[in-house]
């Protein structure tokens, strides 16, 4: 079984660890692929350099795999929206090109806007599971990562990372494999909409103006669509917003 675990990274990279830690010796299942999903920031990729060689230190069957988004931060509606463009082809190709059986996501790093757009594109795809990760001491937590940083940032820069990490290992492995008593791991409920009802969307979204009648979609659920924004209605007819538009394209990546 193949079991694929994508995870955003921030400036916190020891909780992506920490999920795999728990996946692998908590839940007792073997992850075959480790997807970090990480911004240009020169910062966040040296802490994509440690979670990398932590995790071929300590479980060297996990393939990783690296996805940097060509921007710094998501700072804005754009970005966001590049985000949720881009994500949305990753969790694509998991189901589709590589063929996993299953994939969690790890929600506990990076930007809490990026992590919502994400669990978002969770109930339009199958996943298995999104996590997140609590740690009830989180000042001594972040005193930790602060004496590391520099010591992160001479990893990011040396050429031999895998000579560098092991050097210091005795620095990140307790950094970044913190026995389980220290932090929880949560999992948060998301329903997925039924394919159905998404392919009834996409129609409805792709066409300038439509009956309501003749959508397909209970007037209910016509009535929280209009409500939040995703498409206008006089009634009688629906009429895609700019939301709506966007959403169309995400839709249309999954199910295309």
């Amino acid at each position: 079984m193949k079991l694929s675990v994508i995870a955003p990274i921030g400036t916190s990279p020891p909780v992506v660890t920490e999920f795999i830690q728990y996946v692998e010796d908590g839940l007792a299942e073997r992850v075959s692929d480790l997807t970090v999903i990480s911004t240009s920031d020169p910062y966040v990729v040296s802490c994509t350099d440690l979670v990398e060689q932590a995790v071929l230190d300590k479980y060297p069957h996990i393939h990783l795999h690296r996805h940097q988004l060509s921007f710094e931060d998501i700072d804005s509606q754009e970005r966001l929206s590049e985000f949720m463009l881009d994500t949305a082809r990753l969790l694509r190709d998991q189901v589709e090109r590589f063929k996993v059986d299953k994939v969690y996501i790890n929600s506990a790093g990076g930007r809490k806007d990026a992590l919502i757009a994400l669990s978002t594109l969770c109930q339009f795809i199958p996943v298995s599971g999104i996590f997140h990760i609590v740690m009830p001491d989180v000042k001594a937590f972040n005193a930790q990562l602060e004496k590391a940083k520099h010591d992160i940032e001479m990893l990011g820069a040396a050429e031999d990372k895998k000579t560098y990490y092991l050097s210091k290992k005795s620095l990140f492995e307790p950094l970044m494999y913190p026995h389980p008593s220290t932090y929880s791991v949560i999992k948060i409920p998301v329903i997925p909409f039924p394919p159905d009802v998404l392919q009834k969307l996409i129609k409805v979204l792709s066409s300038s103006k439509m009956e309501i009648k003749s959508s397909g979609l209970d007037s209910r659920h016509v009535k929280m669509l209009a409500d939040i924004g995703i498409v206008a209605s006089d009634r009688r007819h629906l009429y895609p917003t700019d939301e709506g538009r966007f959403l169309l394209k995400v839709l249309k990546i999954i199910y295309t």
